[in-house]
């Protein structure tokens, strides 16, 4: 069970539990994580699968784990520190462009010109994972502003000042960069496709002309039918 996907794994736990006449307790402990934490987030995650959205699902997993006991948030807040990737401040900087609040745009406005008047050096960033703020209140909230290097979204290097001025009056970010997925699935297709083109063929050109004709044929194709053609 341990090598499945982690989607795949919380199902088998959430069978076992159900078969199971007396589960035992750290059964039980699983399956309220899967319910409580797990469970809402992939599908928070699948409904808003934005990279405008990032932060306050990073900010959700916080909030709902908290229903633990403090030795179990032990284990787990670690984790949710390690993969707090849109926790970085120019993830969080392009949320709060996207957000409903004006204060929020101004905020994240102000904080990115100031990048831009400070720039100078041509060294490439490094993209480190700040440290959380566990007790926060809101995804704006999430870091301690005052102790991270702030950086600009490589989405909005593109546009003028007087563009993301604009953004701020009418919350149009939406329109002037590319609406890329906050999750990885994607990914890891692409992933068992160039491993699968590394099982079949040998050498680079062989590959890329393994990987360039499944992608060509699955476009051609016609769509296989879907549970939802059954529903």
């Amino acid at each position: 069970m341990s090598h499945s996907r982690w989607l795949t794994t919380a199902n088998r736990i959430l069978r076992l539990y159900i078969a199971t006449e007396n589960p035992s307790a750290n059964i039980q402990t699983l399956a309220n994580f899967i319910m409580n934490v797990y469970g809402p987030t992939w599908f928070s995650i699948k409904l808003n699968s934005s990279c405008f959205d990032g932060p306050k699902h990073v900010m959700n997993m916080i909030q709902r784990s908290r229903y633990l006991d403090v030795s179990l948030q032990k284990i787990v807040d670690p984790v949710i520190q390690r993969n707090a990737f849109y926790a970085h401040p120019e993830n969080l900087l392009l949320s709060m462009l996207a957000d409903e609040s004006r204060v929020q745009r101004e905020i994240a406005y102000r904080r990115i010109k100031k990048v831009r008047a400070a720039a100078g050096s041509s060294e490439v960033r490094q993209f480190t994972v700040p440290e959380l703020n566990l007790t926060a209140t809101s995804y704006s909230s999430l870091i301690y502003w005052q102790e991270v290097v702030l950086t600009e979204p490589p989405l909005t290097k593109h546009l003028t000042d007087e563009s993301l001025q604009k953004v701020v009056e009418d919350n149009n970010i939406k329109d002037l960069v590319p609406d890329v997925p906050c999750h990885t699935q994607c990914v890891e297709r692409y992933i068992k496709l160039v491993t699968n083109a590394s099982l079949s063929v040998i050498g680079y050109k062989a590959r890329d002309g393994f990987i360039r004709n499944q992608i060509k044929s699955r476009e051609s194709m016609p769509a296989f039918k879907t549970k939802r053609d059954f529903v």
